[in-house]
């Protein structure tokens, strides 16, 4: 993949006083040869740019959104100093045009330090190729912000138009199919064939692939009492831990609602039953040591 660069330039949408540092992710495209070494071939149809492809180590799913398509970041892609976090919409407005190639817009940082995101963004041009061995790759030209440069890029894979370069990216995968129909491919709720005596109840959620939990509801309601479970991470995987103290005794049900950065949905539940608190026993008189 080729370097990086960083360019430092006025920009007129940050404070006057400030000087922005516009810092991109793309290597500079010095020679069209090294653009072509793996052959080329024509997009074709939307489905072919919809997938999920790795960028520099990190992970952009490109889905379609209305007319026109979106690329979302599902691993985190860092270039220089600035990081493109999971979630972030760094692609939109991708349409495809007349030659087979999609143009939309790319979002860049003020690299001033503190990475802040720039309303500004990039004209941007993506095109879907194939290799000699048959493979598929993305190539994506770009243009800083605020440009009035819309980068081409022609069939046999030839540039023109970007003022800040190219960049090649292999296919990591299709689209994650993630439906409510697979909760308890991603949810691990305990079992529910006898009652519940202990203090805690603990669930575990794990991330589908490529697509990262972006909100984790879980909570539980037993009458008028609602509440809602503590999250920890490790890694992939949530533990939710449910507070069953002073709970009374009795059916409580516990729900689960899942929503993923590419914005599917999944939601279950399980009906639980709460332990009756034991009675103390009754204390028994003994008759050890005495006669009758």
């Amino acid at each position: 993949m080729p370097l990086v660069r960083c360019r430092e330039r006025p920009f007129g949408l940050l404070r006057m006083d400030r000087l922005a540092t516009v810092c991109g992710f793309l290597g500079i495209a010095t020679t069209i040869a090294a653009l072509l070494v793996f052959g080329a071939a024509s997009a074709r149809a939307d489905s072919s740019i919809e997938g999920v492809w790795s960028f520099n180590g990190g992970k952009v799913a490109i889905q379609s959104e209305g007319d026109a398509l979106v690329g979302i970041v599902v691993a985190p892609t860092k270039f220089t100093q600035c990081t493109h976090p999971t979630a972030e919409r760094m692609w939109t407005e991708m349409r495809r045009q007349s030659d087979g190639s999609y143009w939309g817009l790319h979002q860049w940082f003020f690299a001033t330090g503190d990475c802040i995101a720039n309303p500004a963004l990039g004209p941007t041009a993506w095109r879907v190729m194939q290799a000699r061995n048959g493979e598929r790759f993305l190539r994506a030209c770009f243009s800083e912000p605020g440009s009035a440069s819309q980068p081409t890029i022609a069939p046999d894979g030839g540039m023109a138009g970007a003022t800040f370069g190219c960049v090649d990216s292999a296919l990591v995968a299709s689209l994650p199919a993630v439906s409510s129909a697979q909760f308890s491919r991603y949810v691990v709720l305990p079992s529910n064939r006898k009652c519940i005596s202990r203090s805690r109840l603990r669930i575990r959620v794990h991330a589908p692939n490529n697509d990262p939990l972006k909100k984790i509801v879980v909570g539980l309601s037993s009458g008028k009492i609602h509440r809602r479970a503590k999250l920890k991470r490790h890694g992939k995987t949530v533990t939710a831990i449910l507070n069953l103290d002073r709970l009374p005794a009795g059916p409580f049900t516990v729900k689960v609602r899942l929503t993923t950065v590419l914005g599917e949905h999944l939601s279950g539940g399980r009906t639980y039953l709460r332990c009756a608190p034991k009675r103390p026993g009754r204390g028994i008189p003994s008759h050890r040591g005495h006669s009758h």
